[in-house]
């Protein structure tokens, strides 16, 4: 089965210049049409629907601040108002996927109180989802290399709160790059946690540069995808190590469509 790619316009198709709206058209002229970004924040959301629609791409993912510090309660009612605003930027957008960190954790908690609050605050806000028809996805990401201490660093972390929260609108983003620089086991990984992905994203080890700069083996994961019966599209959010983006990507396109 072939895999759909989507490229993430923070880190790829610099190439194109600072806007956003460059890059998808970019993107899109070398055959990405699945797009990813971070916040709206500082940017133009009709513009971007815009460059969107022009170019006949589609908004995969985005991503609600993630520097909120969920485990404080005391954060919780502007998480609350952050996450309204990304879901209506979301709409605008076509998007129907919002990425949800932890934030940073707290050493002195213990971690399961730590991640009851944590799934407090994501409760909070299923019913906008549900509202806006979106799709929470949590993403647990690595402490070890990117980002030092976050509580969400393994993907355990992120399922704990998927499964306290109980909702079909709260899902896993199982990103294989932070996974095996926290030391987690992909193989098992996705054995264990296949029915609650909603979406993957990928790059090397190490460096963080595009699929095939690095040492993983992108053949072997791409048929674990295949055998847990993953069928969405695959993220790529890396750091090119060639420009353009197209060429650093055209080994792991390859793979895609085997």
């Amino acid at each position: 089965m072939a895999f759909d790619i989507s490229v993430n316009l923070e880190y790829m198709f610099h190439e194109a210049g600072d806007r956003l709206e460059d890059r998808i058209a970019t993107a899109a002229q070398a055959g990405f049409t699945k797009v990813e970004m971070f916040t709206t924040a500082g940017r133009d959301v009709p513009s971007l629907a815009r460059a969107l629609a022009d170019n006949g791409a589609e908004m995969l993912t985005m991503v609600v601040d993630p520097r909120t510090r969920l485990i404080d309660p005391e954060t919780h009612a502007g998480f609350r108002d952050l996450f309204t605003k990304a879901a209506q930027d979301a709409v605008a957008l076509g998007c129907r996927r919002l990425v949800v960190g932890s934030g940073p954790g707290a050493p002195y908690m213990k971690r399961a109180v730590q991640l009851r609050i944590v799934a407090d605050a994501v409760a909070g806000v299923v019913s906008i989802a549900e509202d806006h028809g979106l799709t929470i996805i949590l993403e647990a990401v690595n402490t070890r290399v990117d980002h030092p201490g976050v509580l969400f660093s393994q993907t355990v972390d992120a399922v704990d709160v998927i499964r306290h929260v109980g909702s079909p609108r709260v899902r896993l983003l199982y990103d294989i790059y932070h996974s095996i620089a926290e030391g987690e086991d992909v193989q098992q990984m996705l054995a264990q946690y296949a029915p609650l992905i909603e979406h993957v994203q990928v790059a090397d080890l190490p460096g963080r540069g595009e699929p095939g700069s690095g040492t993983v083996d992108w053949a072997a994961m791409l048929t674990l995808l295949r055998q847990v019966g993953y069928v969405g599209a695959i993220g790529v959010e890396c750091s090119p190590t060639c420009a353009p983006t197209a060429e650093a990507l055209r080994h792991f396109s390859g793979l895609c469509r085997l």
